[in-house]
């Protein structure tokens, strides 16, 4: 009885998942293009409860991106999303770091929206879970912006 008590209090100081190695989670940016939205952020954004938990596709810009780490070490990806106007945004939620994302990029998000949501002691409103990630390579308002160069034929 006293070996098991003793291989059993062992195994509480040293628990056998800190010699495993760091799970890698699945990135969200390899996925290949996103069909256009059907919806704006305005739109959910005017009727939050028609579109709470539901799950949908929209494009927009990222501003304020932050790149974190929970207390267990897990890695995720905050940002807010937004059209036009920064203070009609969503805040949206992804696992993971997502590589080649920068603040000002254009991109397509696919995932679960929620009106308001509990972590902890806070409440957040209006976040999006991001289940896919699409980076727009080239930004449409950038290359308006650019010289035409002229072919010296």
């Amino acid at each position: 009885m006293r070996k098991f008590l003793f291989v059993f209090l062992l195994f509480l100081v040293f628990p056998a998942s800190s010699y495993a190695e760091q799970q890698s989670y699945k990135t969200y940016t390899d996925i290949g293009e996103l069909e256009p939205p059907t919806v704006t952020i305005t739109q959910v954004l005017f009727s939050r409860d028609e579109f709470h938990r539901k799950i949908f596709i929209l494009e927009g810009q990222v501003g304020e991106l932050r790149f974190k780490r929970m207390a267990n070490g897990r890695k995720f990806t905050l940002f807010r999303f937004f059209e036009h106007d920064p203070e009609k945004r969503i805040d949206v939620y992804a696992r993971g770091f997502v590589e080649g994302i920068e603040n000002g990029s254009r991109i397509r998000v696919w995932g679960r929206y929620s009106k308001d949501k509990r972590y902890f002691l806070s409440k957040r409103k209006n976040i999006m879970k991001a289940k896919k990630i699409h980076i727009f390579q080239e930004i449409p308002e950038l290359l308006e912006d650019l010289p035409v160069e002229k072919n010296p034929s």
